[in-house]
């Protein structure tokens, strides 16, 4: 009886975990709007920092074309390199501190953060382009 409660219990904490978690999402080669390429490299990179910026990602240039962006909310803590051009870029996933990363899974709220950063991205730039027109 006691052995199959223990079980049950591990069981519960399992599904509870995986439930927590997914895949990784990396997001690679998303395009940018057609008209990005009027941007020089430093306004697309300030266009991305400032879409990182108002999520509260902190962002350190790394060279042309490449940004480390860090997340810290709480206790937890998201890396992600960015790499872009005047086509396209992706955000791929550098380290994690409390997300439970775990071969290619993280905790679903990484996955929200990075959606998130995509889409502020690719907002901020077709601002950006629209401003320059």
């Amino acid at each position: 009886m006691m052995r199959s409660l223990k079980f049950a219990v591990l069981g519960m904490l399992t599904l509870f975990v995986v439930a927590c978690t997914a895949p990784i999402m990396q997001v690679e080669s998303q395009p940018f709007p057609d008209d990005t390429q009027k941007l020089t490299m430093d306004q697309l990179q300030d266009a991305i920092i400032k879409a990182a910026s108002s999520r509260e990602w902190t962002v350190k240039k790394l060279s042309t074309g490449k940004l480390m962006a860090t997340y810290a909310p709480r206790d937890h803590v998201a890396k992600v390199e960015i790499d872009f051009s005047p086509q396209e870029f992706s955000i791929l996933y550098v380290d994690s501190t409390n997300l439970k990363y775990s071969s290619g899974t993280i905790h679903k709220n990484y996955n929200r953060w990075i959606n998130n950063l995509k889409v502020d991205i690719q907002r901020e730039v077709a601002a950006a382009v629209a401003a320059a027109s």
